[in-house]
């Protein structure tokens, strides 16, 4: 069934396929590791460096970095086929593949990473993992199966349109919601460039009206609660460098008193 789908037109079908890819590879990037901080590219795995804020940041960039690899591939592919879209059904076509591009990158994260190597698990710290991870390899299940449906039946293309805007609509209010502790203070997470001073960063906290919870041993990576709302420019402005929503995901870190306030 998908050499039906591609064989007719191979080159913009290859394109959509690979751009398909690279887009899942960024959802799965951005809102789950960047906005939710569910899960980083290596955080099921032992050992001080897989949970080093550093590392893990580098390898998600790594990540980030062949996602943009394989989009390219398929922008040049659809440039080289650029010439083939005049023909009929060409537009349906590839939107068929990239939805089924979209899908096979979250079956194979699944199986892959997922299960085969246990590099991570989409939610970590949920005592029930596994129902998520199923439920992504779902999510991948039901792309495949709309892009098949969708190159196969053109009249369905308003249903395609309006689960895939449905789908981009939930993530992106879910990532809002995650990333906005404004109504509900919590822990952050804030680096500051390496050589700050205890002052700058005390300066930084009691602008935030916050309290230090933590520190790693360079005094650079600091855990600490809000005691209001959350304004990462508080921090930004005395030279902060990342400022998480949350805790989670950043690692652990050889832990200093923070000093008292």
């Amino acid at each position: 069934m998908l050499n039906h789908i591609f064989r007719p037109l191979r080159r913009y079908g290859l394109a959509g396929f690979f751009i398909g890819v690279a887009l899942a590879g960024f959802f799965d990037g951005i809102l789950l590791h960047q906005i939710l901080q569910w899960h980083s590219l290596f955080s099921s795995l032992d050992g001080q460096v897989y949970q080093d804020l550093r590392f893990r940041m580098l390898t998600d960039g790594a990540f980030h970095a062949a996602m943009y690899g394989i989009g390219l591939v398929g922008l040049w592919l659809l440039w080289r086929g650029r010439h083939e879209f005049a023909s009929e059904g060409s537009g349906k076509r590839f939107a068929s593949t990239l939805l089924i591009g979209f899908g096979v990158w979250h079956l194979a994260d699944a199986v892959l990473n997922h299960w085969l190597l246990g590099l991570h698990h989409i939610k970590e710290d949920h005592p029930n993992w596994l129902w998520w991870d199923l439920a992504f390899f779902a999510l991948g299940l039901v792309c495949v199966g709309l892009g098949i449906t969708f190159d196969r039946f053109g009249g369905r293309r308003r249903l395609s349109n309006t689960v895939a805007s449905s789908v981009g609509i939930i993530a992106f209010a879910a990532g809002a919601v995650a990333a906005s502790p404004w109504s509900n203070p919590r822990p952050v997470t804030v680096v500051f460039k390496q050589g700050i001073s205890p002052a700058a960063v005390l300066a930084a906290v009691e602008n935030a009206n916050g309290q230090m919870l933590w520190s790693n041993a360079d005094g650079d990576v600091w855990a600490i609660a809000l005691k209001s709302g959350f304004d990462g420019w508080s921090f930004y402005r005395y030279g902060a460098l990342y400022v998480s929503g949350s805790v989670f995901g950043m690692g652990c870190f050889s832990a200093t008193p923070a000093p008292s306030t």
